[in-house]
């Protein structure tokens, strides 16, 4: 395998781990992100780091003229995905990448009027190779940002989910079928699902999270307008708090309760589980 590999997002759950999984097996890997201070700091010395920002054009060329294959994430929670990542396909593909792996979402092709899969559509008209991956909520949720802080201040979160369940899967697992994908040539033009092994609900996960780690923490259901206050009160703009809050409503809804073998089927093991998950970062949650 001698194709060079651009990882967008390279700091982010998926992307970080993709580098490392590329890096063990030998791939000549580029890390492109907004803060390439931040990817220096993270990756080992010998990992190339390139600044990318989807709404600096001038960026493009740095980071997509070198790539054989491309790793693209979109910017979470971002409604105006589409419209940010467009020019950036459209050069990559110019510049003579070959394929493009995109991380997309579960329920994506049912939705054909959101950003990310009007991005899919773009991707797929341009006439190159193509892999989406569109998981469910990512386990990693629970160890960062609001809800991993909230979490080792309070000893409890709350989301407006209710007792709905919901097939979470390990951002590694995520890393491994991107990885896959890109090493390959078996999951061109395909489309996966991933998901975790079981749907289970915040409750249960609440219950694990407090046995794996010696404290009890406690979850309770919420309002939209509850969880809406403390994402804006965390400084995230109206726009963007309004996709999470859409994203919780699916999970309210049920549809994201659905589990897949898609892992299993690409990586030849099961996918991991919310338990495996919170063992292995246990300690992160201790008093």
């Amino acid at each position: 395998m001698t194709d060079r590999i651009l990882v967008t997002g390279a700091t982010g759950i998926v992307g970080s781990k993709l580098v490392s999984l590329l890096l063990r097996d030998g791939v000549e890997v580029m890390a492109a992100t907004r803060n390439p201070d931040r990817a220096r700091d993270l990756f080992e010395p010998g990992v190339e780091v390139v600044e990318l920002d989807y709404r600096q054009p001038a960026t493009f060329d740095a980071a997509v003229e070198w790539a054989d294959r491309v790793f693209l994430q979109p910017p979470p929670f971002d409604p105006d995905a589409y419209d940010a990542l467009a020019p950036l396909l459209d050069w990559a593909v110019q510049a003579g990448a070959e394929h493009v792996v995109t991380l997309s979402a579960m329920g994506m092709e049912v939705r054909g009027d959101l950003p990310i899969r009007r991005l899919e559509k773009h991707l797929a008209s341009l006439g190159v190779d193509y892999t989406f991956l569109r998981p469910n909520l990512l386990m990693q949720n629970f160890r960062r940002d609001f809800l991993g802080d909230r979490i080792r201040r309070t000893g409890k979160f709350a989301m407006p989910v209710g007792a709905a369940a919901v097939s979470m899967v390990d951002g590694r697992d995520v890393a491994a079928v991107a990885a896959a994908a890109l090493t390959g040539t078996d999951h061109m033009g395909k489309a996966y699902t991933l998901t975790g092994p079981e749907a289970i609900t915040h409750g249960d996960m609440a219950r694990t999270l407090s046995e794996v780690s010696g404290r009890e923490i406690r979850f309770e259901s919420c309002s939209d307008e509850e969880m809406l206050g403390w994402l804006t009160g965390a400084g995230w703009s109206p726009e963007v708090a309004g996709v999470v809050i859409a994203l919780y409503q699916t999970v309210r809804a049920g549809v994201r309760a659905a589990v897949t073998e898609d892992v299993q089927r690409v990586l030849g093991r099961p996918a991991r589980s919310f338990r495996g998950f919170a063992e292995d970062y246990a300690g992160e949650w201790r008093a």
